[in-house]
């Protein structure tokens, strides 16, 4: 079953409130200064019972002792992946892989259109697919059942290939990165699909910092728990 989780800093506060909220799983925001303290991560994260994704640093100014510090954090925390946007993977991917060649990197869909997309999954085997960018710009015209429908499609085709998920409350017309529980539809469409098919990998609340604060972490959490509990009570009938 798919694993619920919210992204945050690797600071104690946000390991803190994120546990308190109900979450059990997280993703971690990571840049050059982070990856010089990965000690201190780690000595954290072993403090709560979460599991944990890492999302690549966005600034292309890293050294080898950097990508180094993150192929070790990853293993240290157990990740399931790391997130890596395009032109940062095009650059790093081959240091990283020469590090260790197992490592996951998820490239994170940005602007694919529509028509490219299944064959953009297949292309990169390990995927993180980012539902808001899917909405908001590779089918920004269309309803609700014509995003949910493309994406059943991409794992009808191609479901092995995709190792993460990011989900935002997106609406089309509000702003980015809202709390799942501000548009219940598309969360919920979404987790529906992501059942079907047995997905088992992160599902992220990723909002904006002003987001992250404990009603809204909670509220994104009981939206999931509710959805679970009815999903378990449908397949027992």
């Amino acid at each position: 079953m798919l694993r619920l989780a919210t992204k945050f800093l690797p600071e104690r506060s946000a390991f803190q409130q994120a546990h308190d909220a109900g979450f059990r799983h997280a993703e971690f925001f990571l840049n050059r200064d982070l990856l010089e303290r990965v000690d201190d991560i780690l000595a954290l994260a072993r403090q709560f019972d979460m599991r944990y994704a890492l999302h690549f640093p966005n600034k292309a100014d890293l050294q080898e002792v950097h990508l180094q510090e993150c192929v070790r954090l990853f293993h240290e925390v157990n990740a399931s992946a790391i997130v890596i946007h395009p032109p940062l993977l095009k650059k790093y991917a081959d240091q990283l892989r020469a590090i260790d060649s197992g490592v996951v990197l998820a490239i994170e869909t940005m602007r694919v259109p529509a028509d490219e997309l299944l064959a953009w999954v297949e292309q990169h085997q390990a995927v993180t697919l980012d539902m808001e960018h899917i909405w908001m710009f590779t089918l920004p015209e269309a309803s609700l059942d014509e995003f949910l429908k493309l994406v059943r499609s991409v794992f009808q085709h191609h479901a092995h290939c995709v190792k993460h998920v990011h989900m935002p409350g997106q609406l089309p017309g509000h702003g980015e990165h809202r709390p799942m529980y501000t548009s219940r539809e598309f969360c919920l469409g979404v987790f529906d699909i992501l059942a079907d098919f047995s997905f088992d990998g992160l599902v992220v609340s990723e909002v904006d910092m002003p987001y992250q604060n404990p009603f809204d972490l909670r509220m994104d959490a009981l939206l999931y728990e509710g959805w679970l509990h009815k999903r378990t009570a449908e397949q027992q009938a």
